[in-house]
This record gives C-alpha cells, sequence and structure tokens, in this order.
C-alpha cells in the first residue's frame, strides 16, 4: 500500500522518547507485552502528547490576519495560497490521533481494577490531546475522517472512507473533553498548585469552552445549527471562573505602579529572578491554564526569535482604547498623531505593553542576565528610534513574548489562559442572547479592562457613545490576545474575513506628522492611502474569496487516494 492515507497505519514497535529512565527491556523498543503494566507506564506514553502544544511558532499565525505583518507578504493574509500535495500538519494531526486512541484501547483492555483507577488520568490526557487534535483539523478543514480506533492494513473501508461531517467530528471532541473533564485532577490538587504543565479539570473545561464558543458561532454565521454550543461555551467557562483555580496577572503594584510592565512582563516570566524589575516568577502566573512548558535544563523555550518579524498594523494600533473606555474616533483623549508617540498618550497600557512606545528606553534583547541593573534603565539598553525597516516594516514594533535575558530561555507559552475564557463568557453570553448584563459584564471583560486601567465597559457607556456591544466585545478580544495566534480563526468564524482581510495592511500615519518632516523618516520612500497611513501590503495585491478561503484546501494526495472530497472552490 502506498504511503499515504491518514497517517495511520497501526503501530508495529513502540518507540518514544522518556525523560526518566525506564526499567525495560530492550531499551530502544518497547515491546506491548512488557509495557502498560503500570501507571508509570502509561504517564511515560502521555509525555508525547504534550509536544502537540501551540508553542512559539504560533504567533506567526497572526501574520496570517490583518493585525500583524511580517518581513513580507504572507499568502495566507493575502489569498494567494494553493493547494498543496501534502500536509505536514495533516500527518501530524493522524499521528497524534493514533497515540492517544492506542493509549485509549490500552487502557480499555485493563482488567487490573487498581491499575485502572491509578491510570486513568492519563486516559483522559490522551481523550484530551485527541480532542485538540481533531478540534485543530475542523478549524482548518471543516469535517474530516473520524477514527477511534486503531487500524490495521486490511481496513481499507476505513482507510479509505469519506470525511465525517463537522457535525460528527465535534461531538466527538465535546464527546472525549466531557470524559477527560470527569476524571482529570484540579490544579490545586498538585502540590503548591502547580501541575507542573500537565492537563487538568481546568484545562479541559476551559478548551471546552473554547471549541463550543468557536463551532457556535460558526454555525450561527455560516449557517448551520447552533444548538445548544453557546450554552455549553458558557456553561464551561463560567465553571472555570466559579471554580477560583485562576486569576488575573495584575502585580502593577509591584511594578512600581505600572500596568505596561505588569503586561509586558507577564509574558517572559521565568523560574529564576533577575528577569523582571519585581523578581517575579512563573510561580506568581495563576493565568496560564495551558501552557507549553519550557524550563531551563529541560526542554527550553526562547520566546519570539526577530522583533523584525512581528510589525503590528494600524488596524490593531487603532483598536486600542483611550482611558475613558472610548474608541480613538470618539474620545477627547486622544492625541492624534502629528507628533510620533503623541498616539500612545492616554490609552489602553496594553497598547505599550504589546508595542515599544517611540523614544522609551528599551532593555536590549537578550542581554546577559548579571548585567542586569534595574536601578537604571540606561543601563544595556537601547532607546526605540523606530528603525524603518531595521526593527519593523509598520512603524509599530513590537515586544510582546520577546524575552530580555539571553537564552536558554524558560519562558511557557500561553496556550490558553484565564483571560480567554472570561473573554469567552462574555462574548458566548453575547451571542445567544444578543445582550449581556453589566453584573456578567464586571465578571469578564471589565477584570480585563482594570488591569489595562481602562473605564470598564457598561451598556450605558455603549448606549450614550453610539457603540456597538459586540464590536466591543470583539474588540477587547483582539487586543488582550494579540500575538497569540487567534485573530485569523476569529475572523473566520464570524464571518468577516472577507470584508477585512482584503483591505490594504496599513502602518504608522506618515502624511502631515513628524513622520514626515523630520529625520531619519522624511527620506523614507513610502505609499500612503487616502488618509495618509503607511501602506505595506496594497490592496490590489489582496483578496479573499468567501467561496473557498473559509476552509483551507485538503492535501491532494488525501483526495487522490480516498473517497473524500476536496473543499469547496479548490478542485
Amino acid at each position: 500500500m502506498k504511503k499515504i492515507i491518514l497517517n495511520i497505519i497501526i503501530i508495529a514497535s513502540l518507540c518514544f522518547s522518556c525523560e526518566r529512565d525506564l526499567d525495560l527491556a530492550p531499551v530502544t523498543e518497547v515491546s506491548e507485552t512488557t509495557f502498560f503494566k503500570k501507571a508509570s507506564d502509561f504517564e511515560e506514553f502521555a509525555n508525547q502528547y504534550y509536544g502537540s502544544l501551540s508553542g512559539f511558532g504560533t504567533p506567526g499565525l497572526d501574520r496570517q490576519s490583518d493585525i500583524m505583518f511580517g518581513l513580507g507578504t504572507n499568502n495566507i493574509s493575502n489569498g494567494s495560497y494553493v493547494t498543496s500535495e501534502e500536509s505536514g500538519f495533516w500527518n501530524g494531526s493522524y499521528d497524534r490521533i493514533r497515540q492517544t486512541t492506542f493509549l485509549l484501547q490500552k487502557y480499555d483492555a485493563l482488567e487490573d481494577a487498581s491499575l485502572k483507577t491509578e491510570a486513568v488520568i492519563y486516559a483522559a490526557e490522551a481523550r484530551f490531546f485527541r480532542a485538540y487534535a481533531y478540534f485543530n483539523l475542523v478549524k482548518n478543514y471543516g469535517g474530516v475522517p473520524l477514527i477511534t480506533q486503531i487500524l490495521n492494513t486490511t481496513d481499507t473501508e476505513i482507510l479509505f472512507k469519506a470525511r465525517n461531517s463537522r457535525e460528527e467530528v465535534i461531538t466527538q471532541v465535546l464527546t472525549d473533553l466531557d470524559a477527560a473533564i470527569s476524571d482529570l485532577p484540579e490544579q490545586s490538587s498538585y502540590e503548591g498548585g502547580n501541575s507542573d504543565g500537565r492537563i487538568t479539570k481546568g484545562a479541559a473545561l476551559s478548551f471546552k469552552a473554547k471549541v463550543a464558543l468557536f463551532e457556535g458561532t460558526w454555525r450561527k454565521y455560516h449557517g448551520g445549527s447552533v444548538g445548544n454550543l453557546l450554552d455549553q461555551a458558557i456553561a464551561a467557562s463560567n465553571a472555570v471562573i466559579s471554580s477560583n483555580e485562576y486569576e488575573i496577572f495584575n502585580h502593577t503594584a509591584d511594578f512600581g505602579g505600572s500596568a505596561i510592565d505588569n503586561y509586558k512582563y507577564f509574558f517572559i516570566l521565568e523560574q529564576a529572578n533577575k528577569t523582571n524589575a519585581a523578581n517575579l516568577t512563573k510561580n506568581d502566573n495563576k493565568e496560564f491554564i495551558i501552557e507549553r512548558r519550557f524550563d531551563r535544563g529541560r526542554e527550553v523555550g526562547g520566546g519570539i526569535a526577530d522583533p523584525r518579524g512581528f510589525s503590528p498594523t494600524s488596524k490593531l494600533a487603532n483598536m486600542y482604547l483611550c482611558t475613558d473606555g472610548l474608541p480613538i474616533d470618539k474620545s477627547p483623549l486622544f492625541q492624534g498623531y502629528d507628533l510620533v508617540g503623541d498616539e500612545y498618550i492616554n490609552r489602553d497600557s496594553r497598547m505599550a505593553g504589546i508595542m515599544m512606545v517611540p523614544f522609551e528606553q528599551q532593555w536590549s534583547y537578550r542581554q546577559t542576565v548579571w548585567q542586569r541593573d534595574w536601578s537604571d534603565p540606561m543601563a544595556n539598553g537601547f532607546t526605540n528610534t523606530i528603525e524603518i525597516p531595521g526593527r519593523t516594516t509598520t512603524g509599530y514594533t513590537l515586544h510582546k513574548l520577546h524575552p530580555e535575558i539571553i537564552g536558554p530561555n524558560g519562558v511557557d507559552y500561553p496556550v490558553l489562559r484565564y483571560a480567554e475564557v472570561l473573554l469567552i463568557f462574555a462574548e458566548a453570553t453575547f451571542e445567544k442572547d444578543g445582550s449581556i448584563s453589566d453584573a456578567d459584564l464586571n465578571k469578564s471583560i471589565n477584570v480585563l479592562r482594570d488591569r489595562a486601567g481602562i473605564a470598564n465597559l457598561t451598556n450605558a457607556l455603549v448606549t450614550n457613545n453610539g457603540l456597538d456591544m459586540l464590536t466591543e466585545i470583539r474588540r477587547e478580544r483582539t487586543i488582550e490576545l494579540a500575538m497569540e495566534g487567534l485573530r485569523y480563526d476569529d475572523l473566520r468564524r464570524w464571518k468577516t474575513a472577507e470584508i477585512e482581510l482584503p483591505k490594504a495592511i496599513t502602518g504608522i500615519k506618515y502624511a502631515g506628522t513628524q513622520f514626515e518632516t523630520d529625520a531619519p523618516w522624511n527620506t523614507l520612500s513610502v505609499t500612503l492611502d487616502a488618509d495618509g497611513f503607511m501602506i505595506v501590503d496594497d490592496v490590489s495585491a489582496r483578496s479573499f474569496d468567501a467561496n473557498k478561503h473559509y476552509l483551507q484546501p485538503l492535501p491532494t494526495n488525501q483526495v487522490e487516494l480516498t473517497e473524500m472530497e476536496q473543499n469547496p472552490g479548490w478542485n
């Protein structure tokens, strides 16, 4: 049989990486007859799943949208991508599905009741990661083949079958998550409340809320039966909120009252001290619910490698509210664009938490920890002089997720954090009923606004200022989760990608500002839009076909060798 299909051929031998020494023989090849005999075997096998969690490559997904630009155009963002024969994402997802299903099969076959009780947590982890893989497939492709058993090469009817509907796959995802939720421990049950990055009950509940919101809004705006999906999103997110297991990272006082530094350093906490002025470590972070765990001496992380590869756009910059809670086109506090840096004044602190403020001193990128002197902001730093195109292609310079200590780094990646759960609760509540109470806003979005130092979102604020509540909820999600790889999926589920993605990508306001008159920027060769903003990707080079671009094309080898039909518009 040709190399293909769904990457689900049966395991002939179990080979995997372990962090501890195993008392097994042979060392390099594990026999099914000698493995899965104790709970630690199930744990070791489950460890491999964690490598499939999103990592520091995920923020690059925002370059597929309208809020981030790289060193050049992105073929997803501008609609120029084409079909391909194979997909590493497809193959990797089905490999993970096979691995999780294999563990579940071994768990179900256990006859020792005591061992089954001990190992149930790892079966629950397997169910979570199978749900994780299938959900990511559905987001990209819609319906996909649903495989919940280990296949032999003789199972041709299943190997070559047509796709299951997205509804069938999502039902299986939610079924797996519900089973995982019932068997996983709470975060607080681990010593010191530190799960060491393992999946917990709160993680499965949070992910269920994410899945239910995504699918519920997808069906609402693309056609289909929403059913009780939004109710499930509300219930699951509310269960996480009510559990009191997690909290928003708000140590502004520890950073001398700087909400900007609080947000900025929250994403680059390490286990060591001297990585921020407040000497906070990862132990102080109770906001991450699912994280890709990195630690020096274990799996080494590093954050975003090159700031130039991630330049925020004017679309994102203009979304940040003024401190009175109003958009820049409605707030008397907005200072305009005349002088470089004016637009940062009186704004949501998250704006300066994700983007470097012009002319402010920044600590050098990845300096050695022993050189750091927090008492002197000029030591070992640089001034953000807005180097176009040196550090930025848009005029906005990124520093969210950029570690400042020289590697190897132990910065964790936030796969899903408590802030997103609060945003899920607010959005699902409004999408379900077309309204949201001030009380529900206070338990969700306003917790984030309090951290950011801006006025609360209320129904009166919306009504009195001619705002739209759904727009404000979506705005809050975009600015809070920027650079976490969610914007492209959001535009697609809201069915607004056809409106937003064909627009030109623009950077700073250039015409009539200090950029146009002062060196070194006044010698730049720039193209401007009608409002004087710098164009970095012209509208003529961008497109979004609503008849095909909401789903990506299946790998052509899967279509040719199975009974699957290609997604609409990609034939």
